[in-house]
């Protein structure tokens, strides 16, 4: 069961009693533990910051791993780090946050 430490959440300031936060975006299913933000704030999060996986065209919500595929021009395609969308051959992945890449690594040389 959930944490029973009171903490804040990092959007809005208010108490959030139970990690993780557990809320279901578009038939996925997401447990946060960090950083703690609360269910309201972690639903509008994922309205604004979430990308469309390239494999299988459903969103992405933040703070979730991500396959990182390299695009045209310089850009990155995201898809899902899961057994469904992960792409032979995909060697780069990293955490998608709040509108931005991190820990973005290689993990192969192509």
């Amino acid at each position: 069961m959930g944490n029973q430490i009171s903490r804040c959440c990092k959007e809005c300031g208010t108490q959030v009693d139970h990690l993780p936060t557990l809320v279901e975006y578009e038939g996925q299913e997401i447990f946060l533990f960090d950083p703690v933000i609360c269910k309201n704030c972690l639903l509008n999060l994922c309205d604004t910051f979430s990308v469309k996986c390239e494999n299988c065209g459903g969103s992405i919500p933040p703070y979730s791993q991500v396959g990182v595929l390299k695009a045209d021009n310089g850009q990155r395609q995201f898809v899902h780090m899961n057994i469904t969308c992960s792409t032979v051959g995909s060697a780069f992945y990293g955490y998608w946050g709040k509108g931005n890449l991190h820990h973005f690594i290689e993990i192969e040389a192509c």
